[in-house]
């Protein structure tokens, strides 16, 4: 199964990030939107993650499906849109599944380069 297919399935995300001085953070995030070839797109508050990628682009993202299987996706940041469709399809998403308040806080659509896929356990 790819990376695409996986991302489709019910699971936890969890992305990492860190700021320029190696500070790092984690946060449970949603699978993102799949955009193209190598590209996916993240709603975002305006918290550390999205204070973080904004320092350092790169990030880590892990999803997690059944028991212990999964993906690992290295990701780095291409662009930030602040308003318009795809951000409006992430607000519509978290709405329909009851984050009415989450969907509010929602400022940002990240756009991402995945630059290496690895299974969830080794490489």
């Amino acid at each position: 199964m790819n990376w695409k297919e996986i991302l489709k399935l019910d699971g936890i995300g969890i992305i990492g990030t860190s700021d320029k001085s190696g500070n790092v953070n984690l946060a449970i995030y949603s699978p993102p939107q799949v955009v193209g070839e190598n590209k996916v797109v993240f709603g975002a508050t305006a918290r550390k993650t999205y204070q973080n990628l904004e320092e350092n682009p790169k990030a880590m993202f892990m999803y997690i499906v059944k028991k212990w299987e999964g993906i690992r996706m290295e990701l780095e940041l291409e662009k930030i849109e602040t308003e318009g469709e795809m951000l409006e399809k992430i607000k519509q998403y978290f709405k329909n599944i009851g984050y009415n308040k989450l969907a509010e806080e929602i400022k940002f659509a990240l756009y991402l380069k995945v630059t290496a896929v690895y299974p969830l356990k080794g490489r």
